[in-house]
């Protein structure tokens, strides 16, 4: 992620704020320390400052607190964690969408990383494109925008009982409600799922690149992302110059095949099912992938 980042061009006029959890257990200590070290005498940046934690705070946490702290000094933000790898155009397409939609009250956040859509032909598109659902694979968004969010999600029985306000949630992925729901249970820790459902709430929309300037390698590599699906996530990066347009708005057709990429098949539902109801979700990945 590093060496990709200092491929952009704007690197060397952008202040780096790195958070840097701390080690979960006494053998992830190296491993740690290694990382921290990356950043010893680095100057690829106009300016950086370094945040190692002394105890483990979780990747939520440390996301949450991060990006306020940020927020509390600049007007916007771009956001990175360490599995992701940018295109050399990256940054010049965060930095002038951020300028572009500021204003535009109904966009809530740009993404930097795109998935491949079915029935859309996107190597013909050097454009951008809007979809219902926030994104956390290299992403951008605002102070006013991120000071909005409940992070307790304290109507979360409100949607639980309104199936209008889950169908509003999923059109971005039928994923999201049941999502959120493993999350309020705490089967798992996710900022990104309460993000994606401030957006939601709001009604507002994110800006999509046609062609992806974000990768994660980390579905292919780490176990905490792995999966039997990981391929479904995989991208190119083509690093085509991105024509942004001001007065976008919504195509429903691309919409719909963003939510199409995002449903879930019939495994994976009972896989959610599974681990909301804590009946062996791990148990059941296992069996899927040795058919």
């Amino acid at each position: 992620m590093l060496e990709s980042l200092m491929n952009c061009p704007e690197c060397s006029d952008s202040d780096l704020y790195v958070f840097m959890d701390a080690a979960r257990s006494e053998k992830d200590i190296e491993e740690v320390t290694k990382v921290r070290s990356l950043f010893n005498g680095l100057n690829a940046f106009k300016h950086i400052e370094t945040f190692p934690a002394n105890t483990n705070k979780g990747l939520a946490r440390s996301v949450i607190e991060g990006v306020s702290y940020v927020l509390q000094k600049h007007d916007d933000v771009i956001v990175l964690e360490d599995d992701l790898v940018v295109a050399p155009d990256f940054l010049s397409f965060m930095n002038e969408s951020l300028k572009v939609y500021k204003d535009r009250k109904d966009i809530w956040s740009i993404s930097g990383y795109t998935p491949k859509l079915e029935d859309i032909d996107q190597s013909k598109s050097n454009g951008v494109f809007l979809v219902p659902r926030a994104q956390c694979w290299g992403w951008a968004t605002w102070r006013d925008r991120w000071q909005t969010v409940d992070w307790e999600v304290g109507d979360f029985e409100e949607i639980a009982k309104s199936k209008v306000l889950q169908d509003n949630f999923n059109r971005g992925g039928d994923d999201l409600f049941r999502t959120l729901k493993m999350e309020r249970r705490g089967r798992i820790e996710s900022w990104a799922v309460r993000w994606a459902y401030a957006a939601a709430r709001n009604n507002m929309l994110t800006v999509n690149p046609m062609q992806s300037k974000v990768k994660n390698i980390g579905v292919a590599i780490s176990d905490s992302h792995k999966s039997w699906n990981s391929n479904h996530h995989n991208v190119e990066l083509l690093g085509n110059l991105t024509i942004i347009d001001p007065n976008i708005k919504i195509d429903e057709n691309i919409a719909k095949a963003f939510k199409r990429h995002h449903d879930l098949n019939i495994i994976s539902k009972i896989g959610y099912f599974m681990r909301l109801h804590n009946l062996g979700y791990s148990f059941l990945k296992k069996m899927i992938k040795k058919s």
